[in-house]
């Protein structure tokens, strides 16, 4: 039977299973992250009642608003944001499963799993305050406070994830 491999050459399977503990760093990422969430589900809470019937639901690539529905929608992006943490910060608790471009050894596994374990915290950070951004010139430009995004939203976010994500891919090279 074929077995996947990773791009490293291995499975999760043949790496060591270990998880290493979190350092202080690690443990203030996930609080941050949890508080731009609970943040996000407060101002929704607080703004709810005082939304116009119907408010923007979609955004085109310069930031303004191209789609409507009701204001019960405001709902989706908190949601939305709450799944995506959860998903993240569980994935997260199986690092010999992430898809490694260097082969994991019992002596690089702590310092790499480490590595990586740390993106996917500060990725998770970083969506959740888009997701906050979003949510929150959602309910200003429902409320007439606001004429959208802003033109430089989407290249921005898109830049930043993937200069991140680069980053990370090259340190992981240097870590092995």
């Amino acid at each position: 039977m074929y077995q996947k491999k990773s791009y490293g050459g291995q499975s999760g399977a043949e790496r060591p299973r270990i998880r290493p503990e979190k350092e202080p760093l690690d443990i203030l990422l996930e609080i941050a992250g949890l508080l731009v969430v609970m943040a996000m589900v407060v101002i929704t809470a607080k703004a709810y009642a005082g939304l116009p019937y119907r408010i923007p639901t979609h955004f085109n690539g310069s930031g303004q608003a191209d789609g409507y529905g009701g204001k019960g929608m405001i709902w989706l992006l908190p949601a939305i944001t709450i799944a995506m943490y959860t998903g993240l910060s569980l994935i997260n608790l199986f690092p010999y499963n992430f898809n490694f471009p260097v082969n994991i050894t019992p002596e690089n596994a702590p310092r790499l799993y480490r590595h990586a374990m740390r993106s996917m915290r500060i990725l998770n950070l970083l969506l959740v305050i888009m997701f906050f951004y979003l949510t929150w010139q959602t309910i200003a430009l429902a409320g007439g406070k606001s004429d959208g995004l802003g033109f430089l939203f989407l290249p921005v976010a898109i830049f930043a994830i993937i200069i991140f994500i680069l980053y990370m891919i090259v340190r992981m090279y240097k870590l092995k």
